[in-house]
């Protein structure tokens, strides 16, 4: 279940890109579609724990994937017509219900090894956890390219796709996992347990990750639409030009009567 959401995690972000550059959004406010998308796996993760802690793995999983649904069914609401303000507050109210699915279905996906595992076998538990997150990555990547290249046929297609893929995911989580899965066997933590940070490693290596992501969702969702935009190198500075209509692929004639 969670290696079929990770398809539709990869693919919903390529297609609200590239469907937001086909209508000539600019990097940043294809950007902010994403803020809530992230802003919402902060809380998620917080709350994610405790919730599987009470309520089990299967539940928080089942609820990440019809979070998910929700999210791709709203995407279908975008219109055309809207202005740039109504549909970047409305993609990224949908974006927000992804972030959430994508941190509870995570935590189902990665935190199940080591429930299933014996802890004197440390050494099975790396190489599972090694394998899960190989094919999570994989499969992400999978679902970039699977995304883009359905959009390019038509966006409701696109979304459909996802859609079904969901739906397929949902009875394995709903059949293979035992409700009790997770659940704590003693005391539940607290928000209050969660922000006690006397622990420096683990104070260490949260910092390190916050670099890792913040780089990771800069680099995607800031240079990538200027990239897209970027005209072809070929002719600047070198074809000559009257007018701008004399130069192509976004170039421009410059004063000195070059292409630039």
């Amino acid at each position: 279940s969670y290696l079929l959401f990770t398809v539709t995690d990869g693919a919903s972000r390529m297609i609200v890109l590239l469907h937001a550059y086909n209508k000539s959004f600019s990097a940043f406010e294809v950007a902010l579609m994403f803020t809530l998308y992230e802003l919402a796996g902060v809380v998620t993760n917080l709350l994610a724990g405790i919730m599987g802690a009470k309520w089990g793995i299967k539940v928080t999983l089942l609820v990440g994937l019809f979070l998910q649904l929700v999210s791709y069914g709203l995407l279908f609401g975008w219109k055309d017509d809207w202005s740039k303000e109504t549909a970047i507050l409305y993609v990224t109210i949908a974006q927000m219900w992804g972030g959430v699915a994508k941190d509870l279905t995570k935590l189902g996906g990665k935190t199940v090894t080591k429930l299933v595992t014996p802890e004197e076998q440390e050494t099975k538990l790396f190489k599972l956890v090694s394998f899960i997150t190989g094919w999570k990555n994989s499969l992400k990547g999978i679902g970039y390219f699977l995304g883009s290249a359905l959009l390019q046929i038509s966006y409701d297609l696109a979304l459909t796709v996802m859609i079904c893929l969901i739906v397929l995911a949902m009875p394995w989580a709903i059949f293979g996992l035992d409700r009790e899965l997770g659940t704590a066997k003693k005391k539940n933590a607290s928000l209050k347990d969660i922000f006690v940070m006397d622990n420096r490693k683990l104070n260490l290596l949260s910092l390190a990750r916050l670099f890792l992501f913040a780089s990771r969702d800069f680099w995607f969702e800031v240079p990538l639409p200027f990239f897209f935009r970027a005209p072809a190198c070929e002719g600047l500075g070198t074809k000559t030009c009257f007018s701008h209509i004399d130069c192509s692929n976004g170039a421009i004639c410059g004063e000195s009567g070059f292409c630039e």
